[in-house]
């Protein structure tokens, strides 16, 4: 029998057939109404205690105890499962990278309520060591906080271990905004293709999958929902058809969220919503609305998908497509640095907030959540930064009057 011990302490006996302490504690009652009791074993007595204790906080913490047995490995399949079915395409070809490429290979073994900051650290050890940046460990580490933090959800840990480290420092990011000047000099060109996201802050795979519908150019308007993406596959066969890549499988099927509304173009292309889809509609100017108007009379190429730009086979345009002609439009414009499609974005958020555009408005028309995310796209204009500090500086210490005549 349990020796007693102070109320609400649980008990603790010493099992002489196994030479082990026995610590034990009332969880309540199983369904046919016999007392649940929960169980920890050690060889000495003061150990004992200290896992009676841990249990006992663990229930009346979380109401169970936490798992201490599920591995990193297991943890992974259960969370790709429930992440597949409301997480984008693009961001679940991620997780699924870093686990196989990264996380499985060096801490799968390891007990998920026995992981530490130290597990953490040496993973981030591992990955630089196989030569790679910051940014690949930044993917792996924020991989495994969002995997951490749905078992503290489900109960399995009670603290998510990730957090406790801090990410690598990472260089800035080479993504930059246009000048005042530049922006003026790309628009000089006329082209809707670089005009309309200058000045909506459309996404590159929204301006990939943007359709012919989607357009009202007797209202000048245009209606920014749909995001191009490169699925990739899942094998549907539950493993049996012998081929190790998916996309080989007589049975594969795309993997995109069953929460998701997409729309299949052709072969990997697919044109995806957000599973909390909010319609966004970018006002044209009467010159973006007749450049579009005149590109969309002369596109006498194939075009099965009503694309607005597609490749001359009337495929969907790839990024690299896009970052191509970008890149020769900003040469055609006198503009020498290495920009991609992103920085459109990027100048559209730099140039609203610094021509007094409210953020309500602005965030309104390129789909930023909070103040918070548009900041991270805020540059300063630094030409024009320098003539206002010049100005306030003459301001504040005005010349003096010369008092020798």
């Amino acid at each position: 029998m349990p020796k007693r011990r102070d109320h609400g302490q649980g008990g603790l006996y010493y099992l002489k057939s196994r030479d082990l302490w026995r610590g034990v504690v009332d969880d309540g009652f199983k369904p046919d109404g016999s007392r649940r009791q929960r169980y920890v074993h050690a060889k000495t007595r003061e150990e004992c205690v200290k896992k009676l204790r841990k249990l006992m906080q663990q229930l009346a913490e979380h109401g169970q105890p936490l798992d201490h047995r599920t591995r990193v490995t297991d943890l992974a399949d259960s969370w790709l499962e429930e992440a597949g079915d409301r997480l984008k395409p693009k961001t679940m070809q991620g997780y699924r990278s870093h686990l196989a490429t990264s996380i499985i290979p060096i801490l799968g073994k390891r007990v998920v309520a026995e992981l530490l900051p130290t597990d953490v650290r040496r993973l981030h050890s591992a990955i630089f060591a196989r030569g790679v940046g910051p940014a690949s460990v930044a993917g792996a580490h924020r991989t495994l906080s969002a995997m951490l933090g749905y078992a503290v959800e489900n109960g399995m840990i009670n603290r998510n271990v990730a957090e406790a480290v801090d990410l690598p420092k990472q260089a800035p990011a080479a993504r930059d905004s246009l000048t005042r000047h530049e922006a003026a000099a790309l628009i000089a060109l006329g082209d809707p293709r670089w005009n309309l996201p200058l000045l909506s802050g459309a996404r590159d795979g929204e301006m990939r999958g943007l359709r012919h519908n989607d357009l009202d150019l007797d209202h000048n308007l245009a209606h920014v929902s749909w995001n191009l993406v490169e699925v990739t596959s899942l094998h549907g066969c539950g493993g049996t058809c012998g081929f190790k890549v998916a996309g080989r499988c007589p049975q594969r099927i795309l993997d995109i969220a069953p929460s998701l509304e997409y729309e299949l173009l052709e072969g990997r292309w697919a044109l995806v919503r957000p599973k909390s889809y909010k319609p966004r509609v970018a006002p044209l100017t009467p010159e973006v609305s007749s450049a579009l108007r005149e590109h969309l009379e002369k596109d006498g190429n194939p075009n099965p998908h009503h694309l607005v730009w597609h490749r001359p086979t009337g495929k969907p345009l790839t990024n690299e497509d896009s970052n191509a002609a970008f890149r020769a439009a900003l040469a055609a414009a006198g503009i020498k640095r290495p920009a991609t499609t992103h920085w459109l974005r990027h100048t559209y958020t730099t140039m609203a907030e610094h021509a007094g555009i409210p953020w309500v408005v602005y965030a309104g028309i390129s789909g930023h959540g909070s103040e918070d995310i548009s900041r991270k796209y805020t540059h300063q204009l630094e030409q024009e930064a320098r003539a206002g500090i010049a100005t306030l500086a003459s301001y504040l210490n005005p010349p003096r009057p010369d008092t020798r005549d």
